[in-house]
């Protein structure tokens, strides 16, 4: 009853009633804090509820519940815990209250609501244009006043001024002298400024809206300042825009025209030089409003963030404000529930935490469909194993049965939910292999130590510590056994669970406190750590085999779906003209989204090439490409399926406005086609390890494995598979590193060690919950003089401070090492660029540009030349389109 629902306000009240009658008014003094523990669970177990997608009613509910809390905690005795308490209570009541209307509203009266959120963002508007250009006219005369300075002074001033403004707004200055040629510039250009006489001056393009401000100087050059007003969502790095900054802040997007192509309505706003009734508007700005459907999401995204705040300040003031013992295990348990059910997941905790993508298995019901719900419910068994073990149980004939069926039980238990462990398809971070291993590692020590616990008895033990020693030596060598062992089909043999019997046993023995949890914990730890390791490759080698099967004469239905809707959308979206075009197109199409090596191309009337962007290695050659484009046009897009050396491939044919053509081609989803050059600089470079490598062989004699077979050579697993091609068959090579021991020895190490912190951080939360907390005295001077002080000081500083040491050591200078080696890398590949361009010296751009993207193909690197600080030549033009590449370049 004290964990119910509240799903009506007679099963609430009965929640708060048992309350009252189960402490009278005698009691009142003394059990106060347990009438705050019922109300305080019962709101939180209703704002959870709400957060589901419960009615407003059970919101009403739960400000109920939370004015009861409020009520009780005001009433004597006011302890500052319980007044704490009420108002954390009444502070989740409001803000589940006002969510919810807010909600109500947006579903209700969502029209004026839009015009109400278009009045305000467009007052705030003229403001935030106001300032625009008040900063873009400040940057020019700031320029003009320090125009006469040497080219040197001229750039530190230029410097000092732009560090002057608002440095969250992207901007730019330029001084121009007599020539018309830069002489010096400061901030971050997307494009060259034009020459204009304006002196505001509004630029759009494709993909950027920037403002300029120009001033003539007195030796008859110009100075400009630029503010940008807006970046393509295409674009990765937009957040300096000022359209991204006023939907941070507003809730609405700014979208910019030019007069005379915008359509005129009341919720828009003209940008002028002067006065609007004087001159004619540069830019027509307009406020657009989310839909209602994502006004909604966002008004339950943000109540949910602040309300999980609370909650986690309420359970806390509950647990130190509820009396110890049953009362905070009511605290405890509202906790963990909170946290399985992902309560705090999307706004405090990372969500591949809560995701079933990456776990899940369905013993437990929601309880283990991820890691952190499954974490959850491992801690507070943890916490309930803990508190066994201080109570003491008498020993009785069904306790030594009991434990040893936890002990048999625990290997296969453990294994079980290793099997729910799925590494994504771009790589396992090390958060991730850490929550799996977390989860699969508390869920073992509560079980061994619950085992532990039945056959403790009720007075402490003797002091015997070698059968800990000795069990925690055993884990440790089934462990790197475990890694010899282990085997690509099958994992480990059915014997070698039962290795890890006298480890079991023997941590389970009667032993003092200090030595029992610690040992517990290697043990626990070192069989998730194999654990985990075991199913994270077996679930690589589950991806590989995937990636391998798409390959070959299997149809994909999802890439012709994926074909026609981006067909469609190039119909009624403007038509493509450049490389940047096609990146922004394939941008928001599924293609991107699906990781699909893809090529885009546009053709000219004839056949002739405009433009082309190869994001991946697909075997569509461009004369292939360019007679599908020569084909007789038809009235819409057409898809084609080819079968070519590595698979079936896809190509989207469609006309496009212009009198021009549009072809796309796919290839299958694998590894084998990789990413181009290009693609890797606009998407960045993977921060993961790839899990598998893909090769191939071709051709081959006979059909080959129809299933892959994986064979394990030293630490790396090999897994090959016959694949049929249109001309002949091949064989696919899968390859999967396993590391060698000692990186695994030293990733076991520094796990087990965070182990042993957690189960002694669940052992600290336990004695608060059971027994309240006390403050930790200093440590003695004798425990610190005597032979046994002395010699746990010499242990651990001889052996475990250094062995932290040299892993974090070791792990800081893996990452100075990759740092440098991509460091050299790079200096080699512009020594060797800068040696070709000096032998073939180009004063001709267009020819210059020639010789830095035939540079770029040979280096396999993204290059871009400079001259005087200009840019001159880029190895790929889309880099340049897109405005990922200063223009301008300071000179140091």
């Amino acid at each position: 009853m004290l964990l119910a629902r509240a799903h009506g306000d007679q099963e609430t009240g009965i929640t708060c009633q048992v309350g009252a009658d189960l402490f009278g008014d005698e009691e009142l003094e003394v059990q106060r804090p347990a009438h705050l523990v019922i109300a305080g669970v019962a709101a939180v177990t209703a704002a959870a509820e709400w957060l589901y997608g419960i009615d407003a009613v059970w919101a009403w509910i739960a400000a109920a519940a939370c004015g009861v809390t409020v009520a009780i905690s005001l009433l004597p005795p006011r302890r500052p815990l319980a007044l704490a308490a009420g108002a954390a209570a009444l502070i989740l009541g409001l803000v589940l209250l006002f969510g919810m209307h807010a909600v109500r509203q947006i579903e209700c009266c969502w029209p004026a609501l839009r015009e109400a959120r278009v009045t305000a963002a467009s007052k705030q508007l003229q403001g935030t244009i106001a300032d625009a250009e008040a900063e873009a006219r400040r940057l020019d005369s700031m320029a003009v006043a320090s125009a006469a300075d040497s080219q040197p002074e001229l750039f530190e001033a230029l410097e000092r001024a732009i560090a002057q403004g608002p440095q969250d707004l992207e901007r730019g200055i330029v001084v121009f002298g007599p020539d018309g040629a830069p002489r010096a510039w400061a901030g971050r250009h997307r494009m060259v400024t034009v020459a204009d006489t304006a002196e505001l001056h509004a630029v759009i393009t494709p993909f950027y809206v920037t403002l300029e401000a120009r001033r003539q100087t007195r030796a008859g050059g110009t100075a400009v300042g630029t503010v940008l007003l807006d970046a393509a969502p295409a674009i990765a790095d937009r957040g300096g825009a000022l359209s991204v900054l006023f939907a941070r802040s507003h809730g609405v997007e700014l979208r910019f025209d030019a007069p005379d192509v915008a359509a005129r309505d009341t919720d828009e706003f003209d940008i002028c030089p002067q006065a609007c009734d004087k001159s004619a508007p540069l830019l027509v700005v307009r406020p657009r409003p989310p839909s209602q459907g994502d006004a909604k999401l966002a008004t339950l995204s943000a109540v949910a963030t602040r309300a999980v705040i609370v909650v986690a300040v309420l359970l806390l003031l509950l647990l130190f404000a509820a009396p110890p013992g049953r009362w905070r295990w009511f605290v405890t348990a509202g906790a963990a529930w909170a946290v399985a059910r992902g309560l705090f997941g999307p706004a405090v905790l990372p969500p591949a935490l809560f995701s079933p993508a990456t776990f899940y298995r369905p013993l437990l019901g929601e309880f283990s469909d991820s890691a952190g719900s499954l974490l959850a419910l491992a801690g507070l068994a943890l916490l309930a194993a803990g508190a066994l073990w201080r109570r003491g149980s008498p020993r009785r004939w069904w306790n030594v049965p009991l434990a040893g069926l936890l002990l048999v039980y625990a290997p296969y238990f453990v294994r079980y939910l290793g099997r729910g462990i799925a590494p994504p398809a771009k790589g396992v971070s090390i958060g991730l292999w850490l929550s799996w291993e977390t989860a699969l590692a508390v869920a073992g020590m509560a079980l061994v130590l619950f085992a532990a616990a039945l056959v403790r008895g009720p007075v402490d033990p003797p002091r015997r510590r070698w059968p800990v020693i000795a069990a925690s030596a055993w884990a440790v060598g089934a462990g790197l056994a475990g890694l010899f062992l282990w085997q690509p089909s099958g994992a480990w043999p059915e014997w070698y669970t039962f290795l890890w019997l006298p480890a079991l046993v023997g941590v389970i023995v009667p032993a003092p406190r200090r030595w029992a949890l610690p040992g517990i914990a290697v043990v626990a730890g070192t069989a998730a750590a194999l654990v985990t390791w075991g199913a994270a490759v077996e679930g690589r080698l589950a991806l590989a085999e995937r990636d391998a099967q798409r390959l070959g004469q299997e149809p994909d239905p999802l890439a012709v779906a994926a074909l026609d809707r981006l067909g469609a959308q190039v119909m009624e979206d403007p038509p493509p003209r450049t490389a940047a075009d096609l990146y922004a197109l394939w941008r928001g199409s599924p293609l991107a989204d699906e990781d699909y090596p893809t090529t885009l191309a546009v053709w000219g009337p004839r056949g002739d090439e405009q433009a082309e962007l190869r994001l991946a290695t697909v075997d569509l050659p461009t004369p292939l490409l360019a007679a599908f484009a020569r084909t007789e046009p038809t009235t819409g897009p057409t898809v084609e399926r080819l079968e070519r050396m590595w698979g079936v491939h896809y190509v989207l044919t469609t006309p496009v406005p212009g009198d021009v053509t549009l072809t796309v081609g796919v290839g299958p989803r694998s590894r084998l086609l990789p990413e181009s050059r290009i693609a890797r600089f606009l998407r960045g470079e993977p921060a993961l390890e790839p899990p598998y490598a893909v090769t191939f062989t071709l051709p081959v004699s006979g059909p080959g494995p129809r299933a892959v077979r994986w064979t394990r050579s030293g630490w790396t697993a090999h897994g090959h598979l016959g694949v049929v091609l249109p001309r002949s068959n091949a064989l696919v090579h899968l390859t999967v590193e396993l590391r060698g021991p000692w990186p695994l020895l030293v990733r076991a190490i520094l796990v087990v060690l965070f182990d042993v912190l957690l189960l002694a951080m669940a052992w600290g939360i336990g004695r608060v919950v059971v027994e309240g907390w006390r403050p930790m005295w200093p440590i003695p001077r004798s425990a610190l003089t005597s032979y046994r002080g002395r010699l746990t000081i010499v242990l651990a500083a001889f052996f475990v401070a250094p062995l932290i040491a040299f892993s974090v050591w070791s792990f800081a200078r893996l990452g100075d090492t990759t740092r440098a080696s991509g460091d050299l890398m790079i200096h080699q590949t512009l020594r060797d660029a800068a040696a070709s361009a000096n032998a073939a010296p180009v004063e001709d751009p267009e020819k210059l540009a020639s010789l830095v993207a035939l540079l770029g193909q040979s280096l396999d690197a993204d290059l871009w030349a400079y001259q005087g600080g200009k840019l001159a030549g880029t190895s790929a033009p889309v880099l340049a389109e897109l405005g990922l590449v200063d223009p301008l370049l300071s000179p140091a």
